[in-house]
C-alpha cells in the first residue's frame, strides 16, 4: 500500500467519523427538545359590566384602546338609577364606576390594559350585569402550549425548564414553564404547558406579540447522557480558545 493510498484511507475515515459525529450530536439535540403540539400567546382579561340597565349614551374607549385603572369607559343613562338616587338608597356606585354630575352611571376601567373588544355601543341598551367590553390586563401575556410526551420525556422535564418561543416571523422570545397540568391518555402525558417571560410585551415585533398570536414552543428537556456530557465539554473547550 503506497502513502497516498494510505492518506486516503486515513482521510476517508476521519471524514466518516467527524459525520457520524455530527449526525449524532443533531440527533442528541433533537432528542432534548420537545415541539408542542399547539401554542398561542394569551392574556388575563376582565370583563367590564354595568350594575344598572339604561341606554348606553357615550362610548368612551374602541378596541385596541389602552387604558389606565379608573378611566372612564362608558356612560349609561339609567331609569333604575335615577329612582335609587332620589329614594337615596345610592350612596356609591362602587369602585367600577362612578355617578356623573347629570345623574348617569359612568363605567370605569378597574385594572390597566388594552381593550380587546366591545360589546355595547353608543346608543344601544343593556341589561343589568350586562358584557360591555373585555380588557387585557397590561403585563399579563404568557404562552399555553400542548405537548404529547412519552413517559421517558415527561420525567425529562426539569422544574422551570427552559421554553423557546418562535414567533410567526421566526422571531424568538426565550421564556421558561411556570405550571404543566397534564393527563395520561394511551399511556403518554397529554401536557398543557403554561410559559411566561418577560420578553413578552403586548406590541412588539411589529404586533405580533398579542393575544390570540399561534407560535411554536421547544420546550428543553433535561439531556444528560455521554454525548450530552461529551459536547458540552467540546463546547466549552472551543469556546474558551476563541472567547
Amino acid at each position: 500500500m503506497t502513502w497516498r493510498v494510505r492518506l486516503k484511507l486515513v482521510t476517508g475515515t476521519v471524514l466518516v467519523l467527524v459525520l457520524a459525529a455530527l449526525a449524532t450530536y443533531h440527533v442528541n439535540q433533537t432528542r432534548g427538545t420537545a415541539v408542542s403540539d399547539s401554542a398561542q400567546i394569551l392574556g388575563q382579561s376582565y370583563v367590564v359590566g354595568t350594575p344598572y340597565a339604561g341606554l348606553v349614551v357615550d362610548q368612551v374607549v374602541q378596541a385596541g384602546d389602552e387604558v389606565h385603572e379608573g378611566d372612564p369607559l362608558f356612560v349609561v343613562d339609567s331609569t333604575a338609577l335615577e329612582r335609587d338616587l332620589s329614594l337615596g338608597t345610592v350612596s356609591t356606585a362602587g369602585a367600577a364606576t362612578e355617578i356623573d354630575d347629570d345623574g348617569n352611571l359612568v363605567v370605569l376601567a378597574t385594572d390597566d390594559g388594552t381593550v380587546t373588544d366591545v360589546v355595547a355601543t353608543e346608543g344601544t341598551f343593556v341589561s343589568a350585569a350586562d358584557h360591555l367590553a373585555t380588557v387585557q390586563r397590561a403585563g399579563t401575556l404568557y404562552v399555553q402550549a400542548e405537548y404529547t410526551l412519552s413517559a421517558k420525556e415527561y420525567a425529562r422535564v426539569p422544574d422551570e425548564a427552559a421554553v423557546t418561543i418562535v414567533l410567526p416571523n421566526t422571531a424568538t422570545v426565550a421564556g421558561h414553564v411556570d405550571r404543566i397540568e397534564v393527563t395520561t391518555v394511551a399511556g403518554q402525558a397529554q401536557a398543557v404547558v403554561t410559559v411566561v417571560s418577560d420578553e413578552l410585551v403586548q406590541g412588539d415585533q411589529s404586533g405580533l406579540v398579542t393575544s390570540g398570536t399561534p407560535v411554536d414552543a421547544r420546550l428543553a428537556l433535561r439531556n444528560d447522557g455521554m454525548v450530552t456530557t461529551v459536547s458540552d465539554a467540546v463546547t466549552g473547550y472551543v469556546r474558551g480558545i476563541f472567547g
